[in-house]
């Protein structure tokens, strides 16, 4: 049983004042806990597990937020790893609950201590998901710890990365090697990707109906910002280098389907073994990962989006305004602050063979000093 269960409702009640603060008189004006909520909050029964006990209620009332099944599925998958997370520390002694009404300043700092083995920018996602989701069950801690100074982690800003010439030909160059059906998902995923520049959740959730190679368009029916700041619109494939490519992944999806009775499949990259017919994330980045391999190529999917804003751009400032509706940029200054960003890296590797135009000689083997006699020599 967990130990929420077998607090009495006026010892949870103090506990819960200890967690957020005390309730004070101006609480509702700032939107804080009110003593209502409080009753309502401690009658709820999270189970043994409180933290991914309390999930699906949290998920369900952002219904209308969040705007694809996707984001709701990303999202309780993000959360039950922050559950697991609190439950193997809890486990170790090193925090008092997983619950997410009573996780306390000291547990949040534990859990931030523990997330400093990963990436900065994933430690500010994930410290953003538990602030939301603590907030959700009337907990502030993290609120306050930030009104406090607390410092938190920081998305470090990275430089947008290109692919070079060299790495383009030596990621189409291996794709025949790949066979099967994941091969020609690998074909069509990349060929889409450096055609169109849309990132890879558009193209996860296409339709095939989306495709139209005799036009040359592909419609983005759910962009990113959907239903906020997005809305469904019609792009061009401005790579002509690209179509026999996808046009025999077309070809190789007609031939895969009928094998597998399934002709009806409404996604354009189809996965038979879904429930729902499309591809996860993950799985998408195992098939790339198989592209990877063969290339040599160290490369993210979203990397042929930026590839293709600096060859298309190319130093030519007029087509930006056509390349940020190209990306789905609302505002041109995006595009434009991404490219530079693109370009000072392709620069830094610009940099790295010009000492070829003037080398300096160096021995292949450091020469010995004459003062070191050479002995073993007749």
């Amino acid at each position: 049983m967990s130990n929420i269960s077998t607090l009495s409702s006026e010892q949870a009640k103090d506990n819960l004042h200890d967690t957020v603060g005390e309730v004070k008189p101006h609480a509702k004006r700032r939107g804080r806990l009110k003593r209502t909520d409080i009753k309502e909050v401690l009658s709820l029964r999270l189970g043994r597990y409180p933290f991914r006990g309390g999930i699906d209620r949290y998920i369900e009332s952002r219904k209308g937020s969040w705007n694809t099944k996707t984001t709701k599925k990303e999202e309780r998958r993000k959360l039950e790893q922050i559950g697991k997370e609190l439950e193997a520390l809890k486990a170790q002694g090193r925090i008092s609950t997983t619950d997410p009404r009573h996780l306390t300043r000291s547990d949040v700092q534990e859990y931030m201590v523990e997330l400093r083995k990963v990436d900065p920018s994933f430690q500010n996602k994930q410290i953003g998901r538990l602030k939301r989701y603590m907030a959700f069950y009337k907990n502030h801690v993290i609120e306050e710890m930030k009104n406090e100074g607390f410092r938190m982690p920081k998305t470090p800003r990275k430089p947008i990365r290109a692919l070079s010439e060299d790495e383009l030909y030596a990621v189409f160059g291996c794709l025949d090697e790949l066979k099967r059906w994941p091969g020609s998902v690998a074909r069509g995923l990349m060929a889409l990707s450096f055609a169109t520049g849309r990132r890879p959740s558009e193209l996860r959730l296409a339709h095939m109906e989306d495709l139209n190679l005799r036009k040359r368009t592909f419609f983005v029916r759910y962009p990113k910002g959907e239903g906020n700041w997005a809305s469904p619109e019609e792009v061009g494939i401005i790579r002509e280098d690209m179509v026999p490519l996808i046009e025999r992944y077309v070809r190789e999806r007609a031939a895969h389907l009928q094998k597998k009775k399934a002709a009806n499949a409404i996604a354009l990259f189809p996965n038979t073994l879904s429930t729902n017919g499309f591809y996860s994330a993950n799985r998408f980045n195992q098939i790339k990962h198989k592209v990877e391999v063969l290339s040599g190529v160290d490369f993210k999917l979203k990397d042929f989006r930026s590839t293709l804003t600096t060859i298309t751009i190319n130093g030519d400032m007029s087509r930006v305004i056509g390349m940020s509706v190209q990306l789905g940029h609302m505002d041109p200054n995006t595009t434009l602050k991404s490219y530079n960003r693109i370009e000072r890296s392709v620069a830094r590797k610009r940099l790295k063979d010009v000492w070829r135009e003037s080398p300096i000689m160096v021995s292949k083997t450091p020469s010995i000093e004459n003062r070191f006699e050479m002995t073993g020599y007749g």
